[in-house]
């Protein structure tokens, strides 16, 4: 089983998903997972978000903006600090903007934003968008 996961991890994007709302968190997983295109993580304690990182080494990082213990920027700051994670896209998720205002290209500290809560569709367009793989072709 581990075997076929590693072996999954190496051929499909890797998502790393940092939110404090288990919830969102979990649905977002398994949503991401489920499309059968992605592998992805979910970190509930932004404090672990580093050492999440470090081990599952994502093509993508989802970040809620506004967290009790470490917020968003925090995070992103401490990711693109890293020399292994330097360069890995970041997209921002927050309740704080609407869908129309985040159509404008709005940014965060130079990131992506997608408003929460964001539809499958959503979601997966902006996964799509922000991936590396994705963005060079």
């Amino acid at each position: 089983m581990n075997e076929q996961i590693a072996n999954e991890s190496n051929e499909k994007p890797r998502i790393l998903i940092v939110d404090n709302n288990s919830r969102f968190a979990r649905g977002a997983r398994l949503f991401l997972h489920r499309t059968g295109k992605y592998v992805a993580c979910s970190v509930i304690d932004p404090r672990r978000a580093l050492e999440s990182a470090r081990s599952f080494k994502p093509d993508l990082v989802l970040v809620d903006l506004i967290m009790p213990q470490e917020d968003g920027p925090e995070v992103a700051a401490q990711l693109e600090a890293d020399w292994a994670l330097h360069g890995v896209p970041i997209v921002f998720l927050t309740s704080l903007i609407t869908a129309e205002e985040a159509k404008d290209g709005r940014r965060v500290y130079g990131h992506r934003i997608l408003p929460k809560p964001a539809s499958s569709s959503e979601l997966i367009e902006l996964v799509d968008q922000n991936l590396p793989c994705c963005t060079e072709a």
